[in-house]
């Protein structure tokens, strides 16, 4: 039996899709192990988002080729599909693989080592609390920074009863939530003559035994009344959203091709909190966009702060080849990048001790996944991270629980006793 181990970089989309890829190794009768472990088969997911999503790429192919020298080395994913001659260059290794072919692995591989043997359907997922449901891949919004739309292509949607269908296998090995991801979710449906994702959401929201219902990344056009009416139907779907906003400067914005304002985009933040008053709002931001000034930065700080985000992914631009922003003029020095970044994390650092701060003496259901030094911790709705002592075997289990304080970015609390 060939054992085969799996590194993936970048999005939650490539968790998913390694997560499928291996299911098909084990179905066709590889012996699935650690990356850490010597393996017969590496498998990297590659990411090409930024310089150093590629650089972290060669690495781990480096990494996996020192795990054993030996081994099928096989890149895969975003850059093996935007740059395959620069990895085939890489010693060691065996198969790049671009995007187009990524259900395929399994098969090419097997191919490789003379199995002579053809993926089976695709076993069931092992047991988990939280589980990301991949609805469609690729994008066609073309933002100028962005690499992604090169490398995954159009917008391919996944057939509604097709997802239902793995939802409730993902719920039937214990599940007790699921992440609806893709590169933009908001397209879901476009390439339909009929159906988008208020019309998925219906019939996995009344899923035996599923309790949560979590959305990934959103874009500011998604949110319709049709929507907001979709998410207030259900009683599971969880009241954290991730709204993309990039920048807080209509001018940068712009210079992205982002297609929104900042006046959209709090109209439809405004429409989300309306609906769900508890709710906690996360997003994206790149700082030192060419071009951003000291003005125009500003201005996307103050933007921040006024939205009180929960948490705020800060990302300095990189410039990456074959997108129109890279060859834009008055690119901005990695040391201004570096310190707008700092300004940044510390103002997101700020508001998400805000945030928490408004949880204290509340009581939250948290879905409790795993131990962390001697503590169980899990999420709420909000995908605040919270931790309590118990003697009880929380994992997988929703508990109520009192929050009483707050320690680096993390909510500590005490299980209700009617919970014991």
């Amino acid at each position: 039996m060939y054992s085969v181990a799996a590194i993936t970089l970048g999005c939650k989309v490539n968790q998913y899709d390694t997560e499928a890829i291996l299911r098909d190794f084990a179905a066709i009768g590889f012996n699935i192990c650690s990356h850490k472990a010597q393996a017969d088969v590496y498998l990297i997911n590659t990411c090409t988002v930024t310089n150093m999503s590629d650089k972290k790429s060669r690495q781990m192919i480096n990494m996996a080729r020192q795990m054993n020298p030996n081994a099928v080395v096989v890149a895969y994913g975003c850059y093996a599909q935007v740059e395959p001659e620069a990895l085939r260059k890489i010693d060691g290794v065996s198969l790049v693989i671009g995007t187009e072919d990524k259900a395929r692995v399994a098969e090419i591989v097997a191919a490789q080592l003379e199995m002579g043997v053809v993926p089976s359907t695709s076993m069931p997922p092992s047991k988990r609390t939280r589980a990301y449901l991949k609805i469609q891949d690729g994008c066609d919004q073309f933002c100028s920074y962005c690499i992604v739309p090169y490398a995954r292509g159009s917008v391919k949607s996944r057939p509604i009863n097709e997802l239902v269908s793995e939802a409730r296998e993902l719920v039937a090995v214990g599940c007790k939530e699921i992440v609806l991801t893709g590169i933009q979710i908001a397209s879901y449906g476009k390439d339909f003559t009929d159906g988008n994702i208020t019309e998925l959401i219906r019939p996995l929201s009344t899923l035996h035994g599923l309790k949560r219902l979590r959305l990934g990344s959103l874009d500011p056009s998604i949110v319709t009344d049709d929507f907001i009416n979709a998410l207030e139907k259900t009683s599971i779907i969880c009241d954290h959203f991730h709204l993309s906003l990039q920048s807080g400067c209509n001018i940068t914005l712009k210079k992205m091709n982002r297609k929104y304002t900042t006046t959209e985009y709090v109209a439809a933040a405004d429409k989300l909190r309306q609906s769900f008053p508890q709710s906690t709002l996360t997003t994206d931001i790149i700082v030192g966009f060419p071009g951003e000034s000291n003005e125009d930065f500003a201005e996307s700080m103050d933007f921040v702060k006024k939205m009180g985000f929960f948490r705020v992914h800060v990302f300095p631009y990189s410039p990456k080849k074959g997108t129109p922003a890279a060859d834009m003029p008055h690119q901005i020095g990695q040391s201004l990048k570096k310190q707008r970044s700092q300004q940044m994390r510390d103002l997101a650092n700020k508001l998400n001790l805000i945030t928490y701060q408004q949880y204290l003496r509340k009581t939250v259901p948290v879905l409790f996944e795993s131990k962390v030094n001697g503590y169980w911790e899990g999420h709420s709705t909000q995908y605040l991270t919270i931790r309590v002592k118990s003697k009880l075997g929380l994992e997988n289990n929703i508990v109520a629980v009192d929050l009483k304080h707050i320690k680096d970015g993390i909510a500590y609390g005490e299980v209700r006793k009617d919970n014991a």
